[in-house]
C-alpha cells in the first residue's frame, strides 16, 4: 500500500491575526497614526476617529472601529468574522459569502482545478479520483493527529486495484479550496509519477507547496501566494523555498520531473553533477 500523503494547514495560523493600534483623532483632522477623522471602519462603515489598523486579505491596510475590533477573526483573512463555516472555522462576510460544503460543488471545482493544472503546467495523471468533503473531526482521523487538517491525499489499494481519494474540508472559500485542491494534485502526481520522492516528506511536501503557491500565483491568489511565501515550518516552509530554488525558471511539469530525477535519482543510477 502507498504511504499517505497528508497536507497540514493550521487554520488558526494561516493568517495572522493583526497588530491593533489604536490613534485619537487630532485638531487637524486626521490621527498620530494617519486616521483620517472621515474614515470608516472596514466592517461595519461607521465613521471612526480610533481605530485598529489591520491587513485585509489581500495584505492591503484597513480600519476597524473599536467594536469591531475586539470581534473574532476570520481564519482566512483577519477581517471581523460573523458566522462559523461547517469546518468550524470563523469567516468574515466576505470569505463566508462564496464556500465549498457540498460534494457535487467540490467535484466541480477539483475537476477545474485538475484542467488547470493541466493546461497550464502539463501537470496530468490518467486515474480516475474520488473527490469527497470532510469534516475537520474526519481529516483529523484519516491523519491520526490532532492537526487543523484541510486536505489529504490516499492512495491506497481496495481488491488489488488502486484508489485515489482527496479529500478537502467542507466550508472553505472558494480561493482555498482551490489552492488547498492543487497542492494535492500534486500530491497525486508526485505519487504516481516519482514514486521514489513521495517518502521524503520535505521534498514532497515542498514540491506540493510549490505546484499549489504557482497555481495560486496563475489565478491571481495573492493571499494564498502570500500565505505559502510567509511560512517558516522545516516542513512545508523550508520545502517550499528549496523546491522554488531547485525548479529555477522550469515551467512544466516534464521539466520538474527532469530536475527531480537529476536530483533525486531512480535507485540503481546515479546523481548527475549540476
Amino acid at each position: 500500500m502507498l504511504k499517505r500523503i497528508m497536507i497540514v494547514l493550521a487554520a488558526v495560523v494561516l493568517f495572522p491575526w493583526p497588530e491593533q493600534l489604536d490613534a485619537k483623532a487630532g485638531s487637524s483632522g486626521a490621527s498620530s497614526s494617519g486616521v483620517s477623522s472621515s474614515a470608516k471602519c472596514a466592517n461595519c462603515r461607521k465613521p471612526v476617529d480610533k481605530a485598529a489598523k489591520v491587513k485585509n486579505k489581500v495584505a492591503k491596510e484597513v480600519f476597524l472601529c473599536p467594536e469591531c475590533a475586539r470581534l473574532p477573526r476570520c481564519n482566512f483573512c483577519g477581517m471581523p468574522a460573523v458566522v462559523t463555516s461547517p469546518g468550524g472555522d470563523p469567516l468574515c462576510r466576505d470569505c463566508s459569502a462564496d464556500t465549498i460544503r457540498d460534494k457535487a460543488e467540490a467535484e466541480k471545482v477539483m475537476n477545474d482545478v485538475r484542467k488547470v493544472l493541466a493546461e497550464k503546467f502539463k501537470m496530468t495523471t490518467r486515474h480516475k479520483i474520488s473527490f469527497e468533503i470532510g469534516s475537520r473531526k474526519d481529516l483529523n482521523n484519516e491523519a491520526d493527529g490532532e492537526h487543523l487538517e484541510l486536505g489529504w491525499f490516499d492512495p491506497k489499494t481496495i481488491r488489488d486495484k488502486p484508489h485515489y481519494t482527496i479529500r478537502i474540508l467542507t466550508g472553505l472559500p472558494r480561493d482555498v479550496f482551490r489552492s488547498v485542491g492543487a497542492h494535492e494534485l500534486a500530491h497525486d502526481w508526485m505519487n504516481e509519477t516519482l514514486p521514489h520522492i513521495s517518502d521524503k516528506e520535505q521534498i514532497s511536501e515542498g514540491f506540493a507547496e510549490y505546484v499549489a503557491w504557482l497555481f495560486s500565483k496563475a489565478e491571481g491568489n495573492r493571499r494564498m501566494m502570500e500565505y505559502t511565501e510567509r511560512r517558516t515550518d522545516d516542513v512545508y516552509g523550508a520545502g517550499f523555498r528549496k523546491v522554488r530554488e531547485m525548479m529555477g525558471g522550469a515551467k512544466t511539469a516534464a521539466e520538474w520531473k527532469a530536475i527531480l530525477l537529476k536530483e533525486f535519482p531512480l535507485k540503481g543510477t546515479k546523481k548527475k553533477d549540476k
